[in-house]
């Protein structure tokens, strides 16, 4: 039938959906069980970045405050009443945040709810968005289709450990836009990646700094000149939306930055911050620089770093130069979700070895075939298609060839 396979590609994209709807739920259940929204913090809580009344710098962050005031401005009374009478009935059916989530006080306060609950499925939808905007990036950068898959779904299952000192609404956002920045600059879109640059900087004035991380992707795409310009462009974007937020609330409280420099270098001094553990899923888990985590990061650098593209590890260089700095002076110990401008190169790194890994079980399974022993089974092979047919089997998707000493 001519439109078989139109329907094939058609189940495949709802049945990723499925399985990055599930994963993306599970990983934001994750992170809001720790931290909801703040409440229990009233100078970091939804509340006051809706009144836009909260310290400096966090009152920059505007984007979903912002959406969240103009959709309740615009929504007629009556069905703002309604809405509000439906969230405050009782039954589990009902409010399902002040159900699954009692600490989550503010998302019982009648002035806030309708705003709460919007907020919440707005930064839901981000990491769902995003994780399908990293599987494009990873597709891009010519991983294969089952890492470029997987991938992903690794990021978001640890995004809640990587939510050490505190997790906000505008984190999964700017891993969204960091993302689709990331895909528009390898794929040449240069006036979307410039309509990005705005929106990402009015969710979280840092994009700016992250905007310099692009430049391998830009010159991969473009000449060296419309690169630079491109470059200038969105600097001068970026540069020019913070201007006008930090005018709006130049007479916030705070300070437009927050130093911890000191206290930094005081945490990393310590033996013992390198031996943290924390609870998150409800399990015992490592909490920021454990020597697990830097265990971790040693095996997959060492096995994958050099397959990156030379544009991947160009990026990652230009996020540690720029990213590292700013993490000492403006970071607070060990939150690493203040090492944002690195996920894309974590996310690259996790999808090369899950490349590697499964190609060298390929590689393993043919072996057995040729000196007639069986092969493992799909069960084994965490894949249904681990038998002759299955593309990794096939070579279809080999891993990146090694291309001598990492940079």
């Amino acid at each position: 039938m001519p439109d078989a396979p139109i329907r094939r590609r058609s189940a495949g994209w709802f049945l990723l959906a499925v399985i990055f709807y599930l994963v993306a739920a599970a990983a934001f259940h994750g992170y809001f069980a720790k931290w909801k929204f703040r409440d229990e913090t009233p100078q970091f809580a939804l509340p006051a970045m809706l009144d836009g009344t909260s310290d400096r710098p966090f009152v920059y962050r505007r984007l979903l405050p912002a959406i969240a005031n103009e959709v309740e401005r615009v929504t007629p009374e009556t069905l703002r009443a309604r809405a509000i009478d439906w969230l405050f009935a009782d039954g589990r059916v009902h409010g399902p945040i002040a159900w699954f989530y009692p600490n989550a006080w503010d998302a019982r306060n009648p002035k806030y709810a309708l705003r709460y609950y919007l907020v919440f499925y707005m930064c839901f939808a981000a990491l769902f968005l995003a994780m399908f905007a990293m599987r494009a990036v990873c597709l891009a950068l010519n991983s294969d289709p089952v890492s470029s898959t997987l991938a992903p779904m690794v990021v978001a299952a640890a995004s809640p450990l990587v939510l050490t000192e505190g997790g906000y609404f505008y984190d999964f956002p700017e891993l969204l836009f960091m993302a689709l920045a990331v895909w528009m600059a390898i794929t040449g879109r240069a006036l979307w990646l410039l309509a990005v640059t705005v929106v990402a900087t009015f969710n979280k004035e840092s994009f700016l700094f992250f905007t310099l991380t692009l430049y391998p992707f830009l010159r991969a795409s473009f000449s060296a000149p419309k690169a630079w310009t491109i470059q200038a462009s969105m600097l001068a974007f970026a540069g020019g939306v913070n201007m006008l937020i930090k005018l709006r609330y130049a007479h916030n409280g705070g300070g437009m930055v927050e130093y911890h420099l000191l206290d930094n270098l005081a945490f990393l001094a310590h033996a013992k911050s390198y031996l943290r553990f924390e609870y998150n899923y409800g399990v015992v888990t490592t909490k920021g620089f454990n020597l697990i985590v830097f265990a971790i990061a040693v095996l997959l650098l060492r096995a994958g770093w050099s397959a990156l593209p030379d544009a991947v590890r160009r990026h990652v260089w230009i996020a540690l130069v720029v990213n590292v700095p700013l993490f000492l002076l403006f970071g607070f110990q060990d939150e690493l979700r203040n090492l944002s401008m690195l996920s894309i190169g974590v996310l690259m790194i996790v999808s090369v070895n899950i490349s590697i890994w499964l190609n060298q079980r390929g590689t393993v399974a043919d072996v057995r075939e040729q000196i007639g022993v069986a092969a493992p089974s799909s069960s084994s092979t965490m894949s249904a298609g681990s038998g002759i047919n299955s593309p990794v089997r096939r070579g279809q998707y080999p891993a990146r060839r090694r291309e001598g000493g990492g940079e």
